[in-house]
């Protein structure tokens, strides 16, 4: 797990990235950058896991558990690991990742996650158009072409155990034709009244309508799901 804090902000913002997501890339440098009043203590993941808590969630509770407050922004995987997290403020999800896409769902990958292999061998199948229109040919070269069969495993397990959703403190910013997560999955967890569809690609960060969305973003942040009135469709 690499981590890095960026800025000295009064306050504590959580900053779980996503599979494939690099501190360096241009989506998520603009993302930090919007959190000036912040102090962002990021987490950028590891590519390939055997265990779901030892690897992913620990580590980013090892932070947490010493931060009096904080407020709590993901994306996908760290979606994922976010919905284990309690302690925080509010909580922003932007697509969480709590189902597989039907691309993965089926046969060949349900068989290949029984394999204890943790080397990257099955196609990720993610297009760059698929990540946002922002996104870069530089920064699409760095993205995992393949996965491991005991990284999808852990995922698959964690999304089989997800507590409920947060109603009180979370609130999830999505694309209802999301080809990467299961965008029916966050319906059918999320209530409407806590979500916010774009029209986009699967990181808001490296999409065309991020700057619609960010003071949305931001005030979810700050005051929680009741900031979402009037911002709920695409």
């Amino acid at each position: 797990m690499r981590t890095a804090t960026f800025g000295d902000g009064d306050d504590d913002l959580v900053l779980v990235l996503g599979w494939g997501n690099r501190f360096e890339h241009p989506g998520v440098e603009w993302l930090t950058d919007q959190f000036e009043e912040y102090t962002i203590h990021g987490f950028q993941l590891p590519i390939t896991i055997r265990d779901f808590d030892a690897e992913y969630l620990d580590p980013v509770r090892a932070v947490t558990n010493g931060l009096d407050e904080y407020r709590l922004l993901t994306h996908s995987t760290g979606g994922l690991i976010g919905a284990f997290l309690d302690d925080y403020e509010t909580a922003v999800h932007c697509s969480p990742w709590w189902g597989f896409h039907d691309d993965l769902d089926n046969p060949i990958v349900s068989l290949a996650m029984r394999l204890p292999i943790a080397t990257p061998i099955l196609p990720a199948g993610i297009e760059q158009d698929l990540l946002g229109e922002l996104t870069t040919d530089e920064r699409y070269a760095e993205n995992p072409k393949r996965a491991a069969p005991t990284f999808l495993r852990e995922a698959h397990r964690a999304q089989q155990r997800l507590p409920p959703f947060d109603t009180e403190r979370a609130s999830v910013f999505y694309t209802p034709t999301d080809a990467v997560v299961s965008a029916g999955a966050i319906e059918e967890r999320v209530p409407e009244s806590h979500r916010v569809a774009y029209d986009g690609g699967h990181e808001l960060f490296a999409s065309r309508c991020r700057g619609d969305h960010i003071e949305t973003v931001r005030a979810a942040l700050d005051s929680g799901p009741e900031a979402l009135a009037g911002e709920r469709k695409p």
